[in-house]
């Protein structure tokens, strides 16, 4: 355990709340590693067909539902060519697509739901969207799926009221997340700083570089540099009342079974009062 916050050399960014710093660390980590996220973890979305399946049923059947209750006879060949888009957020590796519209079209069998559906994968990481559009399940619905770059909350290119349905599964664990502790009366902020291990540091040469592109985010300018994700240290304090600093620690790097970064800042429960956010590495 590091003792002296303050002799440590290789300090790259000052006290900033856990969001910022959760913000900041998750973009770097997917302009490095966005094709390599499986590797790291698996959840029902990635990796299997189930939740997808349900999402595909409980879908089909409200839009089938809604279709019968507003539709006439005399209505029915306009409303069953409507557009309808289903939008998801965060698509991870694509299975969650795949199998929502495998199954759609299933479902489907008067072909009144499915040839509607435009669906459309959003995430801030062009990398992230073009390694999803490859998922094998998703070869024979190429034409129904379509790419969105930007973030949940600026996506001005999307007109209100045009979405039917926002399926929101991988995004959760990225969304920037403030971290409090009560205390009696008192209510703290969780600040952190982020240092790289002595021997990350050793092996880079142009250190006032390394640090500028990494407050920057700027990973092609990081990339040249030897990798520092898994070396990374945080030191955290507590902001008490938006006020007065107090608390300070320091975090070596948390080890989880089976090594990999979780969820790229992880948050576990510490023999303290205070939960910790980390970064876990292998």
């Amino acid at each position: 355990m590091l003792q002296d916050a303050d002799a440590l050399p290789q300090l790259i960014g000052e006290y900033r709340p856990v969001d910022q710093w959760q913000v900041h660390i998750n973009k770097l980590f997917y302009r490095f590693r966005g094709d390599q996220v499986r590797r790291f973890y698996q959840t029902f979305a990635s990796a299997d067909y189930r939740l997808a399946h349900a999402l595909a049923a409980d879908y089909f059947e409200k839009v089938r539902k809604r279709d019968a209750a507003h539709t006439s006879k005399t209505q029915h060949s306009a409303l069953s060519t409507e557009s309808l888009t289903v939008m998801e957020l965060g698509p991870g590796n694509g299975n969650l697509a795949a199998c929502f519209l495998s199954h759609l079209q299933v479902l489907d069998k008067d072909q009144a739901v499915y040839p509607r559906v435009r669906y459309v994968l959003v995430d801030w990481e062009q990398e992230v969207l073009d390694t999803a559009l490859t998922h094998p399940g998703l070869a024979s619905h190429r034409d129904r799926v379509e790419l969105l770059r930007g973030t949940v909350d600026r996506l001005d290119a999307v007109a209100d009221g045009t979405v039917d349905r926002i399926i929101c599964n991988e995004l959760w664990n990225d969304l920037p997340t403030k971290l409090m502790s009560r205390q009696a009366s008192d209510i703290e902020e969780e600040f952190m700083r982020p240092n790289v291990s002595e021997s990350a540091h050793a092996k880079i040469s142009d250190w006032a570089a390394f640090v500028r592109s990494f407050d920057a985010m700027d990973a092609e300018t990081l990339k040249q540099f030897p990798p520092f994700l898994d070396d990374l240290v945080w030191e955290r304090e507590y902001n008490r009342g938006y006020g007065d600093k107090s608390s300070r620690h320091i975090d070596g790097r948390g080890q989880a079974p089976g090594g990999g970064i979780q969820c790229h800042l992880k948050s576990f429960n510490h023999r303290n009062r205070f939960l910790v956010l980390t970064c876990s590495a292998s």
